[in-house]
């Protein structure tokens, strides 16, 4: 469990607290005594629990208190039944209407036989059947899995109810009879209707049924366990029925009082939920003349007038779907270019947009996002979509989505996809009749470089290549120095070449050597802790033909801060430490010009690092 800061815990607590202590003096109605058991029922027993969608827990009062879920089972089996069998076989044995009859009532189709829906008796003995008939010899072990997959912890049968209900549940034999008259029932009803007395009788606690409703707040998805008992499809339909019918001939009433799906139980529990947020549960045994708990009703219409729970009250979404966007110009990959590349993309820049969406696309988030892209795009054809914040793509939006990159593409629109392993999206896109390769980058960085090397390419046929020496190709800075000191450096400069891969420089060493790329290029990457906690190579800098790297512990004698590795074939300059100190001695303003351009080098890219930075603070 996700442990709640106190500050927050301390007003949660505080407000059901006070809930608590004001209805604990309402002593309208009383237990059910139609189960002798449940006549034996405390009426002062009374809690109240809360749980979110992200697995923090408030409760207050007799919330470990075990009692049977009774009528609760009733939605939750029928979720098991659309696991087990397609939503085209269950519309055949029982409906999805609201009766507006109570819930032992004899509700049944008069053509057909079939009941109204699964939350009263005869369509919750018509569901449990169908459980059984799945499998006769493991039918209640089953279930019990189920509900406790739920639960998230191990349920059990209380039979000293299941005794109590079987021996004087004769309204729902002759309930089951019927059924089997009409054949929504295939086979002799006594054994299904054991099944049903005995998942009645499974014993909760208050705790539990708000685990549970936190469950189908979430999509089916366990916010304690991690478990998913339930497909997002199959909640849907559950949550439906619920508000629907989930309290029988008061559900139009509580709907309009309360407006949560929502499910009674004569055994005194209450279950409802704020779907995506989270999940209430109440515990009280005396009921009003409709079976419902008279204070567990009483709770959720306060907590919904107060807190603004109804689904018919929420506000619009004003937050945008784009966390944040700008141009190519304002953020660069960490590949250093050499000075002619640099110089094209610096010209180009503007031909790159950068988007970082976020949230739960859903339909109205996508709608926003496709509005918002038409505007960002219109003078840009490389677009880097982050996708990282995003939290969910819903099934039922995922074409949309789709649709939408594919119309980008075809409108000449290049889509690089950045840190999207976590939506599951296909590796192509149908454009002009074709299968194309949908570029997905693991890290952003890496779609920024890839957005770079598309705007050079683009470029490669107006660019002219400047005329220059090798010393001022591979010494690429140096330029800055006089020819003969430029000279001078070369000479005492050895070449050493690199394979693919080749670690050029470790974590530790000491600074001895200042090297300049002469071909390939050369990777700095350092070790960082993520929030996973587990430990990640990160890239500081990818450098190419004329530039350095290796200078700050060069120039300090500090020992190496981070690895450096070759990403293809190719070769260096280097500058050893003794060559260096003796160039001191003989040619001291040789020297000081070095130190003036790695002085300069290092300003450029301090400069551009402290801009990066201060970037990502907004994001």
């Amino acid at each position: 469990m996700i442990d709640t800061p106190s500050s927050t815990a301390d007003v949660i607590q505080g407000l059901l607290a006070d809930l608590h202590r004001r209805y604990s003096l309402l002593e309208d109605g009383a237990p059910a005594d139609y189960i002798p058991e449940l006549a034996k029922a405390n009426p002062s027993d009374f809690g109240i629990s809360i749980a979110t969608v992200d697995g923090r827990l408030y409760e207050v009062g007799d919330t470990r208190k075990p009692f049977t879920i009774q009528s609760i089972s009733k939605p939750f089996a029928y979720g098991l039944a659309l696991k087990l069998f397609s939503g085209q076989h269950l519309a055949t044995k029982v409906g999805v209407e609201p009766s507006g009859d109570a819930f032992n009532a004899i509700s049944l189709d008069q053509k057909t036989g079939r009941p109204r829906n699964p939350m009263i008796n005869a369509g919750a003995i018509a569901t449990t059947a169908q459980i059984w008939n799945h499998d006769p010899h493991q039918a209640e072990a089953l279930m019990l899995d189920f509900f406790s997959e739920l639960a998230g912890r191990r349920l059990s049968i209380d039979r000293e109810v299941f005794q109590s209900e079987r021996s004087t549940g004769h309204r729902n034999r002759a309930i089951g009879h019927l059924l089997r008259n009409f054949g929504i029932i295939e086979d002799d009803p006594e054994e299904s209707l054991d099944l049903y007395f005995k998942q009645c009788s499974i014993t909760v606690t208050c705790h539990d049924l708000a685990v549970m409703a936190a469950t189908l707040a979430c999509q089916g998805h366990n916010p304690f366990t991690g478990a998913r008992p339930l497909t997002p499809e199959i909640t849907v339909r559950m949550l439906a029925l619920m508000a629907t019918c989930g309290t029988y001939d008061f559900a139009g009433q509580w709907l309009y009082d309360v407006g949560m799906p929502a499910k009674s139980g004569v055994g005194g529990g209450v279950l409802a939920m704020v779907p995506g947020r989270l999940g209430i549960a109440t515990y009280s045994p005396p009921l009003d003349v409709l079976g419902n708990s008279v204070r567990g009703i009483a709770v959720c219409n306060e907590l919904s007038d107060s807190l603004g729970l109804s689904l018919f009250n929420q506000y619009p979404q004003t937050s945008s779907t784009i966390r944040r966007s700008y141009k190519g110009t304002q953020r660069q990959s960490r590949r250093w270019r050499a000075v002619d590349q640099a110089r094209l993309l610096q010209e180009r820049r503007d031909a790159i947009r950068i988007v970082h969406a976020q949230g739960v696309l859903d339909f109205a988030a996508i709608e926003r996002l496709l509005s918002e892209l038409s505007e960002i795009m219109a003078d840009a054809w490389i677009l880097v979509l982050d996708v990282a914040h995003v939290t969910e793509l819903p099934e039922e939006s995922r074409g949309l989505f789709l649709n939408e990159l594919t119309s980008l593409r075809r409108s000449g629109v290049i889509v690089l996809l950045a840190r999207a392993q976590h939506l599951d999206l296909p590796r192509t896109l149908s454009v002009a009749s074709e299968e194309e390769e949908m570029p997905k980058f693991a890290q952003l960085d890496q779609a920024l470089e890839w957005a770079e090397d598309l705007l050079l390419k683009s470029g490669e046929e107006d660019r002219t290549p400047p005329f220059t020496t090798e010393i001022d190709q591979t010494l690429g800075f140096l330029g800055m120095l006089q020819p003969g000191h430029r000279q001078t450096l070369a000479d005492l400069m050895q070449c050493r070449t690199f394979a693919k891969d080749d670690l050029v420089i470790t974590k530790g060493d000491p600074g001895h050597e200042l090297f300049l790329v002469r071909e390939g290029r050369f990777t700095i990457t350092v070790e960082m802790r993520g929030s996973d906690g587990q430990t990640h190579e990160s890239r500081l800098a990818t450098f190419e033909p004329g530039m350095c790297f290796g200078e700050i512990s060069f120039l300090s004698g500090a020992p190496r801060t981070a690895n450096v590795t070759a990403d293809l074939d190719g070769s260096c300059w280097v500058l050893e430490r003794h060559d260096f100190d003796t160039l001191r001695q003989w040619e001291p303003d040789a020297v000081t010009e070095l130190l003036l351009a790695l002085t300069r080098d290092l300003g450029t890219k301090l400069a551009l690092t402290s801009y990066q930075l201060t970037l990502m603070e907004h994001l």
